[in-house]
């Protein structure tokens, strides 16, 4: 998803804490989705169902890529691949992704999401869109940790195991792009493929944040994305 300037405009909430003074509709009283003309469309209210979906897309990869690992005698380079995990989801993928998104915006120091859910907020919550350099961040970070594992099996001679795990993790980001990213309400994430309607929608219920994108270049009804 492209956005028209480099350079993420400073839109961050300044202050006290790091909770946010925006409040999207995605965190305020359901009945204000009576009258909404995108209901249902999206994902944008926390359910335990969608994280649960988001988990099991991934659960062949993980699996495959793990047993692999330890059959090839590499089992002990699953720590590594253990802290990165918890660098990338927790500090760097939080930094450059999750702090964009709506779901960011909750009063809560916990992220609750159908994706990263669990998170610990250390960010402050930025309502502009993703820059271009951090939308190239987060696709260099999870193709690291997509391929560490894959690399291990690669030296340990399990090439079978190797390209079962690798097919595993294309299946996996295929279902996630056609069924979860269609219905996202991080706009801006690369993978995001939502309609341009929708996205219009969502950002006229949401004036602060639609400000924030429009200083960005956004303009609704345009051709932006």
């Amino acid at each position: 998803m492209l956005i028209k300037e480099d350079v993420a405009v400073s839109n961050e909430i300044e202050i006290g804490s790091l909770r946010s003074q925006i409040t999207p509709c995605s965190w305020k009283s359901s009945e204000e989705c009576q009258d909404c003309s995108i209901q249902g469309e999206l994902m944008c209210r926390f359910e335990l169902k969608d994280l649960v979906k988001f988990l099991l897309r991934f659960l062949p990869f993980g699996a495959i890529a793990i047993a692999g690992v330890v059959r090839a005698g590499y089992g002990r380079y699953l720590f590594f691949w253990l802290a990165y995990s918890i660098f990338f989801f927790f500090v760097w993928e939080a930094r450059v992704l999750c702090r964009h998104c709506p779901m960011w915006a909750e009063d809560a120091r916990i992220l609750h999401c159908h994706a990263n859910h669990g998170v610990l907020k250390i960010w402050k919550y930025e309502p502009g869109p993703m820059s271009r350099w951090e939308q190239a961040q987060f696709l260099l970070g999870a193709l690291l940790w997509i391929s560490i594992p894959f690399i291990i099996l690669l030296a340990g001679g399990e090439l079978f195991l190797s390209i079962v795990s690798l097919l595993a993790a294309i299946g996996g980001l295929y279902t996630l792009r056609r069924c979860a990213c269609t219905r996202c309400i991080h706009f801006s994430c690369p993978a995001n493929t939502v309609e341009q309607r929708i996205v219009d929608a969502y950002l006229e219920r949401n004036p602060e944040i639609r400000a924030a994108w429009e200083r960005s270049g956004y303009q609704l009804g345009g051709s932006s994305r």
